[in-house]
Order: C-alpha cells, then sequence, then structure tokens
C-alpha cells in the first residue's frame, strides 16, 4: 500500500505540506526523511515523491513526476443530512466507495441544514482522509447545501435516481445502466418526500427506485446505493469504457 499525503495541488519540485499533512506523515505514517510517498490532489493527479524534510513546522517533500488522474464515471450522492455524527460516517463511507461528489440536499422534511462553512469543512476533510486510507482516485467534492429544485434545474448527463419508499418504483439494481455512465442518486430525508417532491422528481425525468423492503436511516440508504452501483461498476462483464 502506498504512503499517501494530501496536497491541493501538485507540481514538480520541492513544495510544502499543510500543517495536518505533517500531523499525519509524523504521528500517523510515522514517515522518516528520505522516504518515498504518493501525493495526491482533488482531482486524482498523483505525484512520486520524497520525503526531505519533518518537523513540528511542517513537511517538505521532493515531487520527481506527476501522473496524470485516471478516468473516472461519475456517481454523485445528493441526500438530505443525517443528525451529529452519523453525517460524518455518511461522508467517510462514501468517500471509501467511490462517490466523486455529495450534495447535501434540502428537502421539504429535511431536519439538519448545515449553517456556515464548519461542518462543510469537517465533512470535507473527512472525505480526504477517507481518500487516503482507500487508495481511491482524486476526493469526493462536498458541495454547499442545495434546495431540491435548484439540485433539479441543474443540467446532468447520466442516470438520475430517487430512492422513495412511496408509490412505484423498481429495484435500483434492475434500473442501473448497462454500461458504466455518470449516475446521480437523490435520497430523501427521513420524513420522506412529500407528494410534490416526488412529482417535481418525476417532472424531472428522475427513475423512482428502491433498494430493500425495509426503511433504512439515510446514511445507510445513501451508502448501500453507492455501494449497489459501485459493484455493478465492478463486475467482470461490466462494460468500464467511458460514456
Amino acid at each position: 500500500m502506498s504512503l499517501r499525503l494530501f496536497a491541493s495541488e501538485i507540481f514538480v519540485g520541492e513544495q510544502v505540506l499543510s500543517n495536518a499533512e505533517a500531523h499525519h506523515a509524523r504521528d500517523v505514517l510515522r514517515l522518516s526523511t528520505g522516504d518515498a510517498v504518493e501525493l495526491f490532489d482533488p482531482a486524482g493527479r498523483v505525484g512520486v515523491a520524497t520525503l526531505l524534510k519533518l518537523d513540528r513546522r511542517g513537511v517538505t517533500v521532493s515531487v520527481s513526476s506527476i501522473l496524470d488522474a485516471p478516468a473516472v464515471v461519475g456517481l454523485e450522492i445528493a441526500c438530505a443530512l443525517p443528525k451529529g455524527d452519523r453525517a460524518d460516517w455518511l461522508a467517510e463511507k462514501l468517500s471509501e466507495i467511490g462517490v466523486t461528489r455529495l450534495v447535501p440536499l434540502i428537502a421539504e422534511r429535511s431536519v439538519v441544514v448545515p449553517k456556515g462553512d464548519g461542518k462543510l469543512d469537517r465533512l470535507r476533510r473527512i472525505a480526504v482522509e477517507a481518500a487516503k486510507q482507500s487508495q481511491r482516485v482524486g476526493v469526493m467534492s462536498v458541495d454547499p447545501p442545495m434546495p431540491l429544485r435548484v439540485l433539479l434545474n441543474d443540467r446532468f448527463v447520466g442516470g438520475r435516481f430517487v430512492l422513495s419508499t412511496q408509490g412505484a418504483t423498481q429495484s435500483l439494481a434492475a434500473a442501473l445502466p448497462k454500461v458504466a455512465t455518470p449516475v446521480q442518486l437523490v435520497v430523501g430525508p427521513e420524513g420522506g418526500w412529500t407528494d410534490r417532491e416526488l412529482h417535481e422528481m418525476s417532472e424531472a425525468g428522475l427513475t423512482a427506485v428502491s433498494l430493500t423492503t425495509t426503511i433504512l436511516r439515510i446514511e445507510t440508504a445513501a451508502v448501500v446505493a453507492a455501494g449497489c452501483v459501485a459493484t455493478k461498476r465492478c463486475a467482470p462483464h461490466g462494460n468500464q469504457s467511458n460514456p
């Protein structure tokens, strides 16, 4: 397993990493001068680097070469955030699975709507840490909170699905495209969707899907749905070419 450090940008030559990465290199990975490391940035580029300096003031690396990011098919999750630490767990697991974008959704029955940058910054840090551990390509982005109507007005090229326990649905596994195309999954609050929201999503072309015969919490539904997409993309018979 590569020893990975995060950089907001990567360039050939010497560069100083953030204090957070200095802590990770020193106290978590326990690296020493001369160790080989792998830098990665949000877009998925990778820098081949050597540790030059590591102390309480920071970490300096020398990047010898940069590898372009491999092609990744988008997997977006737009969901109402759960309460407390459950949102942290949600961000961590979605990042591990390979979700490319997380949109905190504001629905009519939403209970949690992040105020200010504190909660979003925390979720973004969690996404970075999970990217280090999982060896995924790039970093999952975390958007500011977005009302459902704004999300529906965004142009999205690919399959759009809404998880619902109301009305007629089909299984997500059966509804997914046979080839790896971008996918957006929309997960509502624990109080469920209103009739108006379901109508708006249907009008916008979203396909209503279900996961199980049981009622799932927000974070469970989002992770299971993302895992379903990721598993299908990894199937040996799947076509992994880009659209």
